[in-house]
């Protein structure tokens, strides 16, 4: 009996040290490439219920790797008014990545009209001019809105705001007739990203096929557009993991960054 105990223990072990094994090995390779460095800001939206926690491993990730630069946390109230809760490192040209967190994180309508807000306040207090918006699930539905909705932008002046660049959409899916896509900024390049766990046709939450026909939509209306499926296991695909993948932080970075 004790030597069973033994036995299954020490499999136990090894099970855990190759899984260890495998995941440091990718997190590794996948820190070892290297991209332009500019001005341009990222700023990191997430999904319901996300904070900056949401983001952390990514920003951390870039920061360590020299990818880009953890520089600020921002906090948006839901009366507008934003403020900076820490900054990490100045705003210059060293790829700088913004986390936002909105008061009210659960309503994605109220916080994409708040989003003129916050991108002014960047604008005018670090003088961002061109950023990157990258948005988890539903975070990337804060974006969309926020790009397409021209009655929230006419509340601030377009000499207020920084122009928007890429749109990162991680693991969402949109409306499939939607007549404000016209307002999507022309020169907007788009990657529209998400997780397929073991080739099952989903991350466990939302199915590959119902994020696919965003390009259909935003056809005609944007520079670029690109559509990628990572395929993996749980801890790599899964719908929450996504940003927690080295491999995942690879694609966006070069997606972005060159």
């Amino acid at each position: 009996m004790k030597y069973k105990k033994t036995l299954i223990f020490s499999i136990f072990i090894l099970i855990l040290a190759v899984g260890f094994g495998g995941w440091y090995y990718n997190a590794h390779k996948e820190s070892s490439y290297a991209v332009k460095q500019t001005r341009t800001a990222t700023v990191f939206i997430p999904g319901l219920g996300g904070n900056f926690i949401t983001s952390d491993y990514m920003v951390s990730s870039w920061d360590k790797d020299g990818v880009a630069t953890r520089a600020l946390q921002v906090y948006v109230k839901n009366d507008g008014k934003v403020e900076t809760t820490k900054q990490f490192a100045k705003v210059g040209k060293n790829n700088p990545v913004i986390q936002a967190n909105f008061q009210t994180n659960n309503k994605p309508a109220q916080e994409a009209r708040l989003m003129p807000n916050l991108m002014r306040y960047l604008h005018q207090k670090y003088g961002i001019k061109h950023v990157n918006l990258t948005g988890h699930s539903s975070g990337g539905e804060i974006i969309y809105n926020y790009l397409t909705d021209k009655d929230g932008l006419n509340k601030v002046p377009a000499k207020d705001l920084p122009q928007v660049d890429h749109f990162v959409s991680m693991a969402n899916t949109y409306p499939l007739h939607d007549k404000n896509i016209k307002n999507l900024p022309k020169n907007l390049k788009i990657l529209n990203f998400c997780g397929d766990i073991d080739h099952t046709g989903s991350d466990g939450l939302i199915p590959t096929q119902e994020v696919k026909p965003f390009g259909t939509l935003v056809k005609g209306h944007v520079k670029g557009y690109k559509f990628m499926v990572y395929h993996g296991d749980p801890q790599q695909a899964q719908h929450s993991m996504l940003h927690e993948n080295p491999a995942v932080n690879k694609i966006i970075a070069q997606y972005m960054y060159n």
